[in-house]
């Protein structure tokens, strides 16, 4: 997400989210801290969106919440978007706009006009943004595809014409900044797709991103070209598969397409299969049937080709997954062995040409980690850019223009991130977060007593129970000298005055979180239980 404010007017770029790691016990996505655009809701003019990938769309319900702004993006975007919005319930208050590359739309002092790039998903647009403080390009994520699967081409024309214009400030994609070369284009995947089913004799499952259209309709094609039908697993493949069909991104013919349960009724060798779990998700379709927890059962003479690569932090998931369908007698095949995956992000050649088109005066790297950053940094200084004309901006920072220079502000305070887990629409605190991955590394023990409410004194326990801690042989000794501890603190206590059952429990907790640190050097949540009688 990225905002851009002159005077009361603030257009929006993007709204995605980002996915959980380990560290992130029973979160089910991250999304930006959004304060500063609640604060500033009636100056919001609008969002734009630059394509329909989850890490630049997904937040946008969360966003909705907080702000009411006409929401722009083309068709297919837009289409994802709306399923997005009515799974919150917020399509009916949504005002969505398409826009098509080549118009300009003004929002007060602010013009944007959308420009026709290549990516790994249909419809995906670069911004031109016009602003009294001077033209700011937006590449979003792209890479320079001259022959896309569905002819439509990268507007090299359109940057070059931008940078006669003069660009004062580049933002851009630089996630493979560390590559050397070119990404091949979406059509090289076709052609490998086309060779894995010619040397296929059993089933043939494919998995990608539920989003890569591209992907999805050359696999559809060469299916058909072997005559195998096709049947889809998994629910974000088949609402993709949905959608970009109902707005003419996806073509084919219906013949072609039969049920999973249909699936028994054709020959191995007629039969193609489109599934989600190219990340190793743990209950997407192919990691089901990786543990035959599917209905459709990995068997010998499968060939399972994942046309993907890991999203970094996804690894292990991923090579699970593939040693389990190995092990079950699939053939797997994947990038590091054949070239059945092109990315959607442009390597060093193309992010130089899209500096040499536009010619800013300042460049942002963004959508990349620092070593991405400084690779991206590394390089354009070897084109002769001065080190000072490359800006790195954290979450929170602002950056000044004014038309001939640029500078960084005071950065905005913000949290940086904020926790869904599903059901807190506001997302969780770090103290929830810190509480499940104690409960996850250490367990947790419950200590119950009674004591006198008069008196303070412990008429029974202290108990303990735990659950994924230790095993009851470890604990025995440890938990009565924790009993002992407990006693001495609450005597201690009871010579204070006016101590209730809470101040007990506060006792309780910190004294046998102490001695089960120091003794085990684990960090379990122990939940206190103080009753009064």
């Amino acid at each position: 997400m990225i905002v851009i404010r002159h005077a009361d007017d603030i257009v929006v770029i993007d709204a995605g989210v980002t996915f959980p790691s380990a560290d992130h016990p029973g979160i089910d996505l991250i999304v930006p801290d959004m304060t500063y655009l609640s604060d500033n809701a009636d100056n919001v003019r609008a969002v734009v969106l630059t394509h329909g990938h989850e890490d630049h769309i997904g937040a946008v319900p969360f966003l909705l919440r907080r702000v009411q702004a006409p929401i722009y993006g083309t068709p297919l975007t837009l289409g994802l978007v709306r399923e997005r919005l009515q799974e919150h319930h917020l399509l009916e208050v949504a005002d969505l706009r398409i826009v098509q590359p080549g118009e300009r739309i003004t929002f007060g002092h602010i013009t944007v006009e959308p420009i026709r790039v290549t990516h790994s998903i249909p419809d995906t647009i670069s911004l031109a943004i016009t602003t009294p403080a001077g033209l700011i390009v937006h590449t979003g994520d792209f890479k320079i595809d001259h022959t896309p699967v569905d002819g439509r081409s990268f507007d090299a024309a359109r940057f070059a014409q931008l940078g006669d214009d003069g660009v004062v400030l580049l933002i851009t994609d630089s996630v493979n900044a560390e590559k050397p070369g070119w990404v091949p284009s979406e059509r090289i995947v076709g052609r490998f797709l086309d060779q894995q089913f010619d040397h296929a004799d059993g089933r043939i499952l494919v998995t990608t991103f539920a989003s890569n259209i591209h992907r999805i309709q050359q696999f559809f094609e060469v299916a058909a070209d072997h005559g195998r039908k096709v049947a889809i697993a998994g629910r974000s493949m088949q609402r993709n598969v949905r959608i970009a069909r109902e707005l003419d991104y996806l073509r084919y013919d219906d013949s072609l397409s039969i049920s999973v349960d249909d699936l028994e009724n054709w020959p191995d060798d007629r039969v193609a299969i489109l599934t989600t779990g190219s990340q190793g998700e743990p209950f997407a379709a192919l990691s089901q049937m990786a543990t035959d927890r599917h209905k459709i059962r990995i068997k010998e003479g499968d060939t399972v080709i994942l046309s993907s690569t890991p999203i970094p932090g996804n690894e292990i998931g991923i090579w699970r997954t593939v040693n389990r369908l190995i092990n079950r007698g699939a053939r797997v095949v994947y990038d590091l062995i054949t070239p059945v995956h092109a990315s959607g992000h442009a390597n060093q050649e193309e992010l130089k040409l899209m500096y040499s088109l536009t010619r800013p005066l300042y460049v942002v790297p963004f959508h990349g980690e620092p070593r991405m950053m400084q690779a991206y940094t590394d390089m354009v200084m070897g084109m002769g850019a001065p080190r000072d004309s490359v800006i790195w901006l954290q979450n929170g920072d602002r950056l000044g223009l004014d038309g001939v220079g640029a500078e960084k502000l005071e950065p905005l305070e913000i949290t940086g991130s904020v926790f869904v887990d599903g059901t807190s629409a506001d997302g969780i605190s770090d103290l929830v977060l810190r509480d499940r991955r104690h409960l996850a590394e250490g367990g947790t023990v419950v200590v119950t007593l009674t004591r006198d409410f008069d008196s303070g004194e412990i008429l029974s326990g202290p108990e303990f129970v735990a659950r994924g801690f230790l095993s009851s042989e470890d604990t025995e000794d440890l938990f009565l000298e924790a009993a002992s501890r407990v006693r001495d603190a609450l005597d201690d206590l009871s010579a204070t005055d006016d101590v209730d059952a809470e101040d007990a429990g506060t006792v309780v907790r910190d004294t046998v979180a102490r001695l089960l640190r120091k003794r085990t050097r684990l960090r379990p949540v122990v939940l206190p239980i103080v009753t009064e009688i």
